[in-house]
C-alpha cells in the first residue's frame, strides 16, 4: 500500500507526467493530501497568503459565447454593459478608502466596440485616482482578441496597457490547454499553446502574472496533469508566474450544464486530488492557491492541508463566479479565519506576494 513519505519520496525526485497521472488515479485522497501537505511544509511552511482586492468587471458584452460561462452577454442584449473608465476610477479609490484593498482585479470580455483608447484612458484613470493600486488583468485571451481586433501584435498591445498603467496579467482564460477539451469548453478562444506564448511575451515586458485551471467540467486526469506541467515548464522558462490557481467550474447557470455535458458540480475529493496532484508536481516553483470563491470557504481550509498555500484574495465585488453560483467576496478576517482552522498563519499579501502584515 502506498504510504504518503513514498509519495513525498517520489515527488522531490520529480514525478514524470506518466507518475503523476498514476497518482491521481490510484493513490487514496488522504495519501495525497498528506504527502502534498508535507511538501508545502517543506518548502513554505506554514504561512498562508492572500492579497486584499476589488474585482471590476469592465463590462460582460463578450462574442466568445463560452458554453462554461454564465456571465457574457452579447452585444444588443439588454443586460449587456461598458464600464466608463471614470466609474471603474470611482469604484476604486472608493475601495481603498474603506476597504484598504491594494489591487485592482480587472477584467471584461470579448468587446467588438472597444477601442484601444478605452483601455489607455481605463487604466490611466484607475492610477489617477488610486496611485497605489496594482492592476491586474485582463487575460491573455482578451490581449489576443484585441491584438487581433486592433490588427495589433500581443507584443504592442501588452506594452501599450503597460504605458497606460497595467502592473500584471490575470491568469484566466488558460482554461484547460489541452485542445481536445478546450473545443468543449471554450472553442473560439486562443489555443493553450497561445496562452503560453503571450504569457511568455507579457513576462519578457516585465508583466507577471497568474496561471489559472478550470477543472471539473469534461477533463480527464491526464488534462489535468498536463496543464500543471505546462505552467511548471512556463514558470522554470520565466519565473514571473506569481501563483497557481485551480479554479473549480460552477455549472449552474452555464450552457455546458443546460445541454447535459456536466450534470453538477465535482465532488470534494476530486478538489483535493487536483489541489493535491498540483504540489506535488510544482514543489517549490509556485504556490497554489485553495480558491475559496470556486470551492467554498469549508472546503477551501481542508485544501491548506493538501497542498495549497494561498487564498488568492478577499474579491470584493467578483461577478463571474457569482453568475454561476458562487459564493459572495470575503473579508481579511474571513479569510485569516479560514487559514487558522487549518493551523496555519494567515498573511496578507500584496500581488507580488510580498506580506504586508501577519493576521
Amino acid at each position: 500500500m502506498l504510504k504518503p513519505e513514498d509519495v513525498v519520496e517520489a515527488a522531490l525526485r520529480g514525478l514524470s507526467r506518466h507518475d503523476a497521472e498514476a497518482l491521481m488515479r490510484e493513490a487514496d485522497i488522504f495519501t495525497l493530501a498528506q504527502a502534498a501537505h508535507a511538501i508545502s511544509q517543506k518548502f513554505y511552511g506554514d504561512v498562508v497568503t492572500f492579497v486584499n482586492n476589488i474585482v471590476v468587471n469592465y463590462g460582460n458584452v463578450c462574442v466568445a459565447k463560452c458554453p462554461i460561462c454564465a456571465f457574457y452577454r452579447l452585444p444588443g442584449s439588454p443586460d449587456a454593459y461598458v464600464r466608463k473608465p471614470e466609474e471603474v476610477a470611482a469604484a476604486v479609490r472608493q475601495a481603498v478608502e474603506q476597504r484598504g484593498v491594494t489591487e485592482l482585479h480587472i477584467n471584461g470580455g470579448f468587446n467588438p466596440f472597444l477601442t484601444p483608447e478605452y483601455f489607455d484612458q481605463l487604466f490611466s484613470a484607475v492610477k489617477k485616482a488610486a496611485p497605489r493600486v496594482v492592476i491586474k488583468g485582463p487575460t491573455m485571451a482578451e490581449v489576443d482578441y484585441y491584438a487581433k481586433l486592433w490588427r495589433m501584435s500581443w507584443r504592442e498591445v501588452l506594452s501599450r496597457w503597460k504605458d497606460a498603467g497595467l502592473d500584471a496579467i490575470s491568469g484566466g482564460g488558460a482554461e484547460i490547454f489541452a485542445e481536445e477539451v478546450r473545443k468543449v469548453v471554450a472553442p473560439h478562444k486562443i489555443s493553450g499553446e497561445e496562452w503560453i506564448r503571450i504569457a511568455e511575451v507579457a513576462h519578457e515586458l516585465g508583466i507577471p502574472s497568474n496561471a489559472t485551471m478550470l477543472y471539473g467540467h469534461v477533463e480527464e486526469d491526464r488534462h489535468v496533469v498536463d496543464h500543471i506541467f505546462r505552467v511548471k515548464e512556463l514558470q522554470e522558462k520565466t519565473g514571473r508566474v506569481l501563483l497557481f490557481i485551480p479554479v473549480k467550474y460552477n455549472p449552474q447557470n452555464t450552457e455546458l450544464y443546460k445541454r447535459g455535458l456536466v450534470k453538477g458540480h465535482a465532488p470534494a475529493t476530486y478538489d483535493v486530488k487536483v489541489v493535491a496532484i498540483s504540489r506535488l508536481i510544482l514543489l517549490d516553483r509556485l504556490k497554489v492557491a485553495a480558491y475559496w470563491l470556486s470551492v467554498g470557504k469549508k472546503l477551501a481550509s481542508t485544501l491548506l492541508l493538501a497542498g495549497a498555500n494561498d487564498l488568492v484574495g478577499t474579491m470584493y465585488n467578483e461577478a463571474v463566479l457569482r453568475s454561476a453560483g458562487a459564493p459572495y467576496s470575503a473579508t481579511p478576517e474571513e479569510l485569516a479565519a479560514i487559514a487558522r482552522e487549518a493551523g496555519k498563519r494567515p498573511a496578507e499579501r500584496d500581488t507580488f506576494h510580498r506580506i504586508i502584515r501577519y493576521i
